[in-house]
């Protein structure tokens, strides 16, 4: 975060209560309800997302009352019977399989590589850029970046939509170190590590201009936030912080304040669907520490707030004039980035400017299928919901004839037999039958049972098998592309060939995302750390080398560096085929050793650099001598070939030298 400066002999704490007085806070507020006013207009989005999750996890309600095994009505006098083949009900796995086929491509593209996000510079940058990357690295690992891409993935495979929040936080790094005026000898220090973390946002509280496409959002939305729900002693850890940073604002009127039930639910947070037979306790039961019921009060007082109670938090990121707000800050009738958490509807207690990247708000979205249709496109899982709902009624048909072959429709004489009898779940039931010793009729003549004709209904498991084709052939995701085996006679040509146009359609998807999710994050991750970050000492996880990183350093090469992904490899930003041709070029060219000859190392060592091989630059004749004798003095980064003084090699032709290099 960019805070104000404070004026000389000024804390920070006293100007943020000055630029955002009470009844700017009243505005604030105001604004973020009607921001969440419009956000519950659109809860025919929300009931999208619980439709395409209950798809995803093949889902139905149980039957409390179960029926007749043929469909009919329940049994008279309000008898019922276990359904005893009720678990045949299968749904073919199609929604998850073809999301998650769609996803495992998008993360093998994206989140397989290793570092996440190199960084690719000139030679004459190269340990700078290795800096940055090791830093990167080093935050990525903090903030567990493949976790929470990987769901935003998952995210807008299932719905089209996906966000995640950018912001610069800080974790308290605890330290050992030997005091010596103690007689313990050693003490623990604690001081805050920064880094950017990425977190995945839940879409059901995803606060967003919907005035805009999805993928423009961040660029040209005037506002994007999220609602959670969060604990005392989470709201305490935060307050802390803010409170360390002096710039929290109202935070015991925050810490007392209670929401609108006494369960702690609101009416802004939206819980997830239900979507599990075993898992049936209502979300919103889930609350913090009975602090009353579990614990005796302290000195008969009672602990505020109450107990178990859930706050409700909503961070809001809006483009704002801070003169419409009553605002004091520099420039307030230009549109401004500020950042904005409140408690329960009720008290502000951060508000702060902020700087992104290209000015983008920091919540970034993803809408990897982009037609023009806005929020009508539809998704990977929406679009397969009927190809499952299909192939689950063709499936359910068969299973439905196989019961009825061994237990077909009948007709009986309710005097002579009670419908409990004839419906008895048991395997091998003992059947009575009640005659009148008046009645001319034999038991025969009690149950009749009508015969059944399978007719039609041969072919259900081969239309299901069609049916579930037409689902692969919807996005491109076929059985090699899944990892399934393909019966043919190719050859290894010909599948190479086949397989290597196998990919065409969900690069679509990827090269969306990464124009309007992945440029953005590696920018505003490079930015955060230009902007907010700090001398470090980082352990390169790649080749263990430890790294004394100057902030400084790496500002003045700011724009010599380009932060690669998995879309655009550090191969492809870098050329290093174009660089491989070169060096096989001049090893068979006299003249272009004569030229470039003595380059031909140097180059060895980028091309490897680039290539992923780290400390390649160990073996460096020059850098082994040093090591082997230090007195020798320091070691360049790459030392040219000697060249002995030869007064007359000024007129004699440079001898040509055939060197192959090994690549």
């Amino acid at each position: 975060m960019a805070y104000e400066q404070p004026a000389p002999g000024t804390t920070t704490e006293s100007v943020t209560k000055r630029i955002v007085r009470m009844e700017a806070q009243r505005q604030i507020i105001k604004y973020a309800d009607g921001v969440l006013t419009r956000h519950k207009d659109i809860s025919d989005i929300h009931n999208k997302f619980d439709a395409i999750d209950i798809a995803y996890a093949r889902y139905k309600r149980s039957k409390q009352n179960a029926t007749l095994i043929d469909g009919q009505d329940p049994l008279p006098d309000g008898e019922t019977v276990c359904n005893i083949f009720e678990a045949d009900d299968v749904t073919p796995p199609i929604v998850v399989s073809q999301v998650d086929s769609w996803v495992a491509y998008l993360a093998e593209v994206f989140l397989s590589g290793a570092p996440l996000f190199p960084v690719v510079s000139a030679p004459s940058k190269r340990q700078r850029a290795e800096e940055l990357e090791a830093l990167i690295d080093d935050h990525a690992t903090l903030g567990a970046y493949p976790r929470h891409l990987l769901m935003f993935l998952r995210d807008c495979g299932k719905y089209n939509f996906g966000a995640c929040e950018v912001d610069w936080d800080a974790i308290s790094q605890f330290s050992v170190l030997a005091d010596i005026a103690s007689d313990k000898g050693q003490k623990v220090t604690s001081k805050p590590k920064k880094f950017t973390r990425i977190t995945r946002l839940n879409p059901r509280n995803v606060v967003w201009d919907n005035t805009v496409a999805i993928g423009d959002i961040a660029e040209h939305g005037d506002y994007a936030g999220y609602i959670d729900r969060i604990t005392k002693t989470k709201l305490k850890r935060m307050l802390n912080k803010f409170t360390a940073e002096n710039c929290v604002l109202n935070a015991d009127k925050a810490m007392n304040s209670s929401s609108s039930s006494s369960s702690g639910y609101t009416p802004n947070y939206t819980e997830n669907p239900l979507i599990s037979k075993y898992i049936t306790n209502s979300q919103t039961n889930r609350r913090g520490v009975h602090w009353d019921e579990w614990f005796d009060p302290a000195k008969g007082t009672k602990r505020q707030p109450a107990s178990g109670q859930m706050y409700e938090r909503f961070v809001l990121y809006a483009r704002i004039m801070p003169a419409d707000f009553g605002i004091s800050a520099p420039a307030p009738n230009t549109p401004q980035i500020w950042k904005f958490i409140i408690i329960n509807g009720q008290h502000v207690v951060y508000a702060n400017r902020i700087i992104s990247a290209y000015d983008y708000l920091p919540i970034l979205f993803g809408s990897p299928l982009e037609d023009g249709m806005d929020y009508q496109t539809q998704s990977v899982a929406e679009s397969e919901i009927a190809f499952q709902d299909a192939a689950n009624t063709l499936f359910n048909i068969r299973f439905a004839a196989a019961r009825r072959a061994v237990s077909d429709r009948a007709l009986y004489i309710p005097d002579m037999i009670k419908p409990s009898d004839i419906n008895s779940p048991a395997a091998a039931p003992k059947i009575p039958v009640h005659i009148s010793q008046l009645s001319s009729k034999k038991i025969g003549d009690a149950y009749a049972q009508i015969p059944f004709d399978m007719r039609g209904t041969e072919s259900t498991i081969q239309d299901a098998s069609l049916i579930i084709g037409f689902s692969k052939e919807l996005h491109g995701i076929n059985g090699p592309r899944a990892g399934n085996f393909q019966k043919g006679n190719k050859s290894v040509k010909e599948w190479d060939d086949t397989m290597g146009g196998s990919d065409g359609r969900l690069r679509l998807p990827a090269l969306t995302l990464e124009h309007q999710f992945f440029s953005p994050l590696k920018s505003i991750i490079v930015l955060n750390i230009y902007q907010y970050g700090d001398d470090a000492i980082i352990v390169s996880q790649a080749t263990g080398r430890e790294m004394n990183i100057k902030i400084k350093e790496l500002r003045e090469s700011v724009l010599s560096f380009r932060v690669a992904d998995g879309y655009t490899p550090k191969s492809k930003l870098a050329s290093t085929e174009v660089i491989l041709a070169g060096m096989q070029m001049i090893g068979n060219s006299p003249i272009l050793q004569q030229q470039f000859g003595s380059s031909l190392p140097a180059m060895f060592v980028h091309f490897m650099s680039l290539s992923g091989v780290k400390g390649f630059e160990q073996y460096d004749p020059a850098v082994q001598q040093q090591q082997a004798n230090p007195n020798l003095g320091a070691a360049g980064n790459m030392i040219q070939p000697a060249v002995l003084p030869n007064p007359a090699a000024a007129t004699q032709p440079a001898p040509v030298v055939n060197t192959q290099p090994v690549v």
